[in-house]
């Protein structure tokens, strides 16, 4: 499959995921939050964003494990290292959200003050953990063979 293909399915699942995202959204929110749509958009706006390489690398290491059997470790790096900074995203900062919307503060207080802030840390960290922990990166085995 070539990037062309790759970045055209790409960028039509992120719009995908922005319009759905934003419009689930604003429309379960509608009742409590007024207005609404000032949380749809940057809940789809991430939606998007984190749909968009991930579906690219999803693409690229399908076709990698068609053509050679296997992905190469590059394209399982990148994925492992994605799919882990929005697990890291979206469990830190709903955690945050969770939590501070608890207290005497508005939902929408809570996401743009305490659960995007914590979710863009803790991706960070969650990131650059499931990066570092690929089979490639243990250290070699020197052989002891007497």
């Amino acid at each position: 499959m070539n990037k062309l293909v790759k970045s055209i399915a790409s960028f039509l699942v992120g719009l995908l995921a922005f319009v759905v995202v934003g419009v689930a959204v604003t429309e379960a929110l509608a009742p409590y939050v007024w207005p609404s749509l000032m949380l749809g958009v940057p809940a789809g706006l991430v939606a998007g964003a984190v749909a968009l390489p991930l579906t690219y690398l999803g693409l690229t290491y399908w076709s990698e494990r068609r053509e050679t059997g296997q992905a190469s470790e590059k394209t399982r790096r990148r994925l492992r290292t994605l799919a882990g900074a929005t697990v890291g995203f979206v469990g830190g900062g709903g955690l945050a959200v969770a939590v501070v919307w608890t207290q005497a503060v508005g939902l929408a207080s809570a996401m743009l003050f305490a659960g995007f802030p914590v979710g863009v840390l803790s991706a960070v960290v969650v990131g650059y953990l499931a990066y570092r922990s690929g089979p490639g990166d243990q250290p070699q085995q020197a052989s002891t063979a007497h």
